[in-house]
């Protein structure tokens, strides 16, 4: 079934219901209880890190409901870009010269701010994605 993110009876559903649950969200309504499916799409899949210190965000993650922070399974992160500055060179004009920097007699090296401010930034550049728990069929 496409994970995307619709409405699902529990009475018409019951298997799929008793291994996701309410983790996607719960409503009730004129024609019963219903559970909702993940919705992936548009979302790059990332394996569940599991204490594995690959995410190094994980503790940041949005619930699959989006009502909490929660690092399990279904929970998701937006996209960032890692923390990091450039040194360019600052140079402050006090004629002209005729050696060294051309337009000024001093420069020092400045450390630029984030790159897109207010940019999302994090310990890591990553693409907005959701946790996954990979799993194969062997019988």
């Amino acid at each position: 079934m496409l994970c995307d993110g619709r409405w699902l009876s529990q009475a018409g559903y019951p298997e799929l219901y008793s291994v996701i649950g309410n983790l996607y969200g719960s409503q009730s309504g004129s024609s019963g209880d219903q559970f909702r499916i993940p919705d992936y799409r548009g979302l790059f899949l990332r394996g569940f890190d599991a204490g594995a210190g690959m995410d190094p965000d994980a503790g940041n993650r949005t619930s699959p409901d989006g009502q909490a922070t929660e690092n399990v399974v279904g929970s998701i992160q937006c996209d960032a870009f890692q923390t990091h500055t450039h040194d360019y060179k600052l140079v402050q004009t006090s004629g002209i010269s005729q050696q060294g920097n051309a337009a000024g007699t001093s420069a020092t090296s400045t450390p630029s701010g984030d790159p897109n401010s207010p940019a999302l930034t994090s310990s890591e550049t990553r693409s907005r994605n959701v946790n996954v728990n990979y799993v194969i069929k062997f019988r």
